[in-house]
């Protein structure tokens, strides 16, 4: 995956929006690293995949950039796996804004835009997980197929993949899941949704987010039920993070950094479980 990341903060007293914006192409071996040579100082040999046994590489490459943001400072940081799994990270830290106990607590919404384009640009679908029960076959996922808003439900341990549509000879498609990870819930002033689902658009960089994300379900439609079944899509997923400081200790007046990340995992890249990712002590019996 060929990644990019750039950043634009969006502040106010009380509640800080960010926004990431990550532009991936799919790689022809390894799911996340393969292209990763192009921008980042990997060794030659870091990449190599075959059926389902990888030579060794380093089990851990991070990508990160510091941010001041009025008070706050953020630490954007992309953890690249061996397994192909990425964690994208938001570290806070920074002088508190208020010095009052009763009155400190706020919430952080960070806004990420992510352009996976698997295999090809186009071609591509969102579809979204449900578990309906405990009864065997009650998983299943859903296709989206028009632009919109997605809410996440953790009692049906919702999360979405995009997918390339064209099948794999076994049958099944390649993905990248996105593993929802909020600490609080939507307050419907700033923060109106988890997922929003939209045809890829160049113009729309972030910067009209602003304080809010109603643009996100509104002028950054393009048009009434705008296809999103096999074109290049974007998806722009919230991360909530609610900070109550501890002021009468641990954060008398500054927070220490502390983070929050989201999970994308490959599946159905390869056929197998993949072997000699990492090396360990004692090996993995894999």
């Amino acid at each position: 995956m060929t990644v990019r990341p750039s950043a634009g903060q969006f502040c106010a007293t009380q509640k800080c929006q960010t926004i990431t914006r990550v532009k991936g192409s799919s790689p022809e071996a390894h799911p996340a690293i393969q292209h990763l040579t192009a921008l980042l100082p990997l060794p030659a040999t870091a990449v190599a995949a075959s059926g389902n046994s990888c030579r060794p590489i380093a089990s851990n490459t991070v990508v990160w950039a510091k941010f001041q943001c009025y008070n706050y400072q953020y630490v954007h940081r992309w953890a690249f796996r061996a397994d192909g799994s990425i964690e994208a990270a938001v570290g806070l830290g920074g002088r508190l804004w208020t010095f009052n106990p009763t009155t400190g607590g706020h919430v952080h919404n960070f806004y990420f835009r992510l352009d996976f384009d698997l295999v090809t640009a186009d071609n591509n679908q969102v579809q979204e997980f449900s578990h309906a029960g405990n009864n065997p076959g009650q998983d299943g996922w859903q296709p989206l197929l028009v632009e919109g808003v997605r809410t996440a439900q953790p009692s049906t341990a919702t999360k979405w993949r995009v997918v390339n549509k064209s099948p794999k000879p076994n049958g099944q498609l390649r993905s990248y899941e996105l593993t929802p990870a909020s600490d609080m819930g939507r307050d419907g002033t700033y923060s109106s949704a988890d997922l929003w689902v939209l045809q890829y658009d160049a113009s729309q960089d972030g910067a009209a987010v602003g304080f809010t994300d109603a643009v996100l379900g509104t002028t950054y439609l393009h048009g009434p039920n705008a296809s999103v079944d096999g074109r290049d899509i974007v998806v722009w997923y919230c991360m909530r993070h609610h900070h109550q400081p501890r002021q009468l200790g641990e954060e008398t007046n500054v927070l220490p950094y502390e983070f929050l990340s989201f999970h994308i995992e490959p599946r159905d890249f390869i056929d197998a479980t993949p072997t000699n990712l990492y090396t360990t002590t004692p090996p993995s019996p894999l």
